[in-house]
């Protein structure tokens, strides 16, 4: 006999949903993000989530998508290929949003689906499991033009773990909560400035070059 599948809730922190709570399969393969993490990422998001088309990448409760879609988001598509992961996220959707054209479930690796999808979504939520990255998902998303001009891509990953983005996006801000990192990023146009990691290596190779040209200068001829 098959055990019961155990279930964590959460309660959404903002938004027409605020106070609603998300159930999640417990287990390794559904890690929700904290409250404390969720509320400091729409905080940052604000006012881009209002109307925005929303991508929910590696879904499992659908809690990241719940708040986006509780703080205004005209859509979300969520995506996940666990079984648990998306049988919850059904539930979920159909308790909380009885307007089933304003969500979707993709029942399928993050890879398929966006090698799958049309159109640009205003906000990419990636939370991979941990310390596996999403270096291949980002990389498929700016090569398919999955991403809005003016979105933005927010990646939740290890607070010790680098986090790489392709050449045609920039760091917008990173935040970090304890054990976990927030990644804000943003298309690239060719008239941005370079991005803030690339910015401080500058900084201080022209540091290091004013000191050796000091050096030089005040080191005396040979005769």
């Amino acid at each position: 006999m098959r055990a019961p599948v155990q279930i964590i809730r959460m309660r959404l922190s903002g938004g027409e949903r605020a106070g609603q709570t998300v159930a999640a399969p417990k287990g390794k393969r559904t890690r929700p993000t904290s409250s404390k993490v969720r509320e400091a990422l729409f905080a940052v998001l604000g006012k881009r989530v209002e109307g925005a088309r929303v991508l929910d990448l590696f879904a499992g409760s659908g809690a990241l998508g719940f708040e986006a879609m509780s703080r205004g988001a005209s859509s979300v598509v969520f995506v996940d290929i666990d079984a648990a992961a998306v049988m919850a996220i059904r539930r979920n959707a159909v308790r909380l949003f009885t307007n089933a054209d304003c969500w979707r479930i993709l029942p399928m690796t993050a890879l398929r689906s966006l090698r799958t999808l049309r159109g640009a979504f205003d906000v990419v939520l990636i939370d991979p499991p941990y310390q596996r990255g999403a270096a291949e998902e980002l990389s498929v998303l700016m090569q398919r033009g999955l991403l809005a001009d003016g979105g933005v891509v927010v990646l939740e990953h290890p607070t010790m773990s680098e986090t790489k983005l392709p050449s045609s996006m920039r760091l917008l801000k990173r935040t970090k909560y304890g054990d976990t990192a927030l990644t804000f990023a943003v298309v690239r146009s060719g008239d941005q400035s370079i991005p803030e990691e690339t910015a401080q290596d500058a900084v201080r190779s022209r540091s290091q070059s004013a000191r050796n040209g000091s050096s030089a200068r005040r080191r005396p001829s040979r005769k």
